[in-house]
């Protein structure tokens, strides 16, 4: 069976069967600590049955292989380069186990040949030989070479050479009191936005000259924890690649937390009700919401290239969280295991946690009609039938209690939406959920071709809505304990038993 390794400098670390994740905090199997362009859960690595697979798990500054970045779950091969962040690097060595290599096989020969001197080589032969060896060293170091030029060009990023300096606070500084962030720009002709962030979490961002912004100690109370964290700035230019190396300095923070208080009751999707967590739920914080955020786009292999790391992002999201963090869904969830399953997975092929994650953020499981909007999914009978989407569904209706037939036309109208209008992007097609194929298709072309950052490409009101509702149900749903729901479930677990 093969072994791999890991090779960071001279030191190596052998990957043991199973998953070894890797980023900058020690809890990690392999950690970067003194590098804030690692994420601190950046990558995971998957061994078994003698292969290797890398996986980017959402980082905020991405994963290359050998120069590609990295989307979705890719096979790793004996010598190939990985980087962190734009900064960490590290290599693969595969070896094959001894004991598997094949017994040799030899040739035979027309004639006896004396294997008596087979030790001693005749001088021709030898020079022969070294004259090889010589070419062929200088044609592996041609492709080393070329083959290094080009993950340089590529690891680049952008040809732009502007250049950040963080020049205030200074590194080993308490915030204490809201603080200028002041930053020295050169080059700055080609930058096109300063993007700020406190332990990969972009807090604020700025577009023109002097590039500057502001950190408040009590939007941040969680990092009061006697820890230090990082302060980055990083340049992009006008794709939304990141121009250089970022500047990072690390801070201290002085600060309480306070609990905030919420609105005891709202008019949501899901009809009237309380929108304080359960008793007994836990104060998530930005940091958890990010973490949580990026599993959950783990979950949808099209969507690993996207960036939650939007500070104003992250409280849409933790606010709405409030709103599903009632007891009692996987229960409700469960009734309809088998119908989601069937039709999302079975009949359309679509991702497995699609079905139920729509679900909970749009009813939280309760088929109950509002207004004109019907079943789980919400979808109304005459949209729905204008666009064909019941044709599976026979005599039964959208407000049948079995829910099979909205979950046929939920399914089949996400499926139009996610390989007709959007080429396989499940988020963007949750976002434009409600608009027809068309409408859809208008909507996708106002928005920018480099469409990695969610909320800032996302400006419209409605879409803005129906993607921070996904995600606040999903990281509810998937993380239960976290928000004090202590009876409910995750709902992976009922796609998993089912499929």
């Amino acid at each position: 069976m093969p072994t791999a390794k890991i090779k960071i400098g001279d030191r190596e670390t052998v990957l043991d069967d199973g998953t070894t994740t890797i980023g900058r905090t020690s809890d990690n199997s392999i950690s970067f600590p003194g590098d804030s362009n690692v994420s601190r859960y950046h990558a995971e690595i998957e061994s078994g049955d003698g292969e290797f697979w890398l996986t980017d798990l959402g980082s905020s500054n991405g994963t290359r292989l050998n120069g590609t970045p990295v989307s979705g779950r890719v096979r790793l091969n004996d010598g190939d380069d990985v980087v962190l962040g734009g900064t960490s690097r590290f290599t693969i060595g595969i070896e094959e186990d001894k004991a598997d290599e094949p017994e040799p096989t030899f040739e035979a020969f027309d004639s006896p040949v004396d294997l008596g001197a087979a030790d001693v080589m005749p001088e021709s032969v030898s020079n022969a030989h070294s004259t090889l060896l010589l070419a062929g060293a200088a044609g592996g170091l041609v492709i080393v070479v070329i083959i290094a030029a080009g993950a340089f060009y590529l690891l680049s990023g952008s040809n732009c050479d502007a250049k950040a300096v963080v020049t205030k606070p200074e590194s080993g500084d308490t915030i204490a009191v809201p603080t200028d962030i002041e930053v020295d720009v050169e080059n700055g002709a080609c930058v096109s936005r300063t993007v700020f962030t406190i332990d990969g979490v972009e807090f604020a961002s700025a577009t023109d000259a002097p590039y500057s912004a502001t950190i408040d100690p009590k939007e941040f109370p969680e990092l009061a924890d006697g820890f230090d964290h990082a302060l980055t700035v990083k340049l992009e230019d006008e794709n939304g690649a990141v121009i250089g190396s970022p500047s990072t300095v690390v801070l201290a923070f002085e600060s309480r937390e306070v609990t905030k208080p919420v609105a005891s009751t709202q008019v949501t999707q899901a009809g009237t009700q309380p929108t304080s967590a359960a008793a007994g739920t836990k104060q998530v914080s930005l940091i958890d919401v990010q973490e949580m955020s990026k599993r959950l786009l783990k979950m949808f292999p099209s969507a690993s290239q996207y960036s939650v790391s939007n500070k104003q992002f992250l409280q849409e999201i933790q606010k709405r969280t409030a709103e599903y963090a009632q007891d009692g869904f996987s229960d409700r969830a469960a009734k309809y295991r088998d119908t989601i399953n069937v039709a999302y997975v079975r009949e359309q092929n679509l991702d497995a946690p699609l079905g139920f994650l729509l679900a909970m953020s749009r009813s939280r499981f309760v088929a109950d009609k509002q207004g004109g909007d019907e079943g789980l999914w919400r979808m109304s009978n005459t949209f729905a039938a204008a666009n064909g989407y019941p044709g599976l569904c026979g005599t039964e209706t959208l407000s049948d209690p079995s829910q099979n037939c909205a979950a046929k036309a939920s399914a089949l109208y996400m499926k139009a939406m996610i390989l007709g209008v959007f080429q396989g992007d499940v988020i963007y097609s949750v976002a434009a959920f409600g608009k027809s194929t068309q409408d859809a298709g208008v909507w996708k072309s106002s928005l920018a071709a480099n469409r990695a950052d969610l909320w800032n490409t996302i400006k419209t009101p409605a879409e803005r809505e129906q993607l921070v509702r996904f995600f606040a149900a999903g990281i509810v749903a998937e993380n239960p304990q976290k928000f004090g729901l202590k009876k409910d479930r995750p709902l992976s677990e009922l796609y998993r038993l089912a499929m």
